[in-house]
């Protein structure tokens, strides 16, 4: 791994909200009077390594004022948008693919978490100096059943379960190595790091925290809206 850490950031925000059950997708809504992905961009743009940003948008929305709203006036990284495919890891695929071939290292992050801090950002990019990749996770606290037909079948040993978040960073590399593979082998993955796994990556899990949260329906936006007006304290 070179010392220079070229990274580029994939923003995946091509979701169309039907959990929201409202009239734009939940990256669009207003959090504090900007868009979600909005708030989700800017640690991304004051990134030391991050030289380079890729939106992936539904492809009905890509020339929208919606997607324009979400960027910042003026920046000194390249922005790109591209359209987004049929499943999330298409979406993923497609953002990587616009990438600069100088770039040595991906950080994959939802559109609609915007609470990740610069400092995450930075250590994900770091560890992969050791590891194939690293993702922010959270343990987790509650108690876990495996349930069939509305019947308890086992309690789950939570002891080593952890919740995955983004980023999810990896060398570009291997994660291109990960999504041929799976294309490959027609698997389908519900996040980077389960591709990366299917061929042996060794990834580091970092303590990530209860604020990363991705924003999916109105309960989402309304805990969001309450941890802005937290932070801006």
């Amino acid at each position: 791994m070179s010392t220079n850490r070229s990274a580029a950031a994939v923003i995946v925000a091509a979701g169309t909200g039907a959990r929201m059950n409202a009239s734009l997708p939940k990256q669009f809504l207003l959090l504090n009077d900007r868009p979600v992905l909005f708030h989700t961009l800017q640690p991304f743009l004051t990134a030391t390594f991050v030289n380079e940003i890729i939106v992936v948008v539904h492809p009905d929305w890509l020339n929208r004022q919606e997607v324009k709203n979400c960027l910042p006036d003026k920046s000194d990284k390249p922005i790109r948008i591209v359209p987004g495919g049929e499943r999330r890891q298409d979406s993923v695929y497609n953002g990587i693919s616009a990438t600069s071939e100088s770039v040595e290292i991906i950080i994959v992050h939802d559109g609609v978490r915007p609470f990740v801090t610069l400092k995450e950002i930075n250590e994900t990019i770091l560890m992969c100096d050791s590891f194939d990749g690293s993702i922010l996770a959270i343990p987790t606290v509650d108690t876990l059943k495996e349930v069939k037909d509305a019947t308890i079948i086992r309690t789950i040993d939570r002891s080593n379960i952890w919740q995955a978040q983004t980023p999810q960073t990896f060398r570009k590399s291997i994660l291109l190595r990960a999504f041929e593979t799976a294309f490959a082998n027609g698997f389908t993955g519900t996040d980077e790091a389960s591709l990366v796994e299917k061929i042996g990556g060794k990834i580091s899990v970092l303590n990530g925290h209860p604020e990363n949260i991705k924003i999916t329906c109105q309960y989402d936006l309304n805990i969001a809206k309450s941890i802005l007006e937290w932070r801006s304290i």
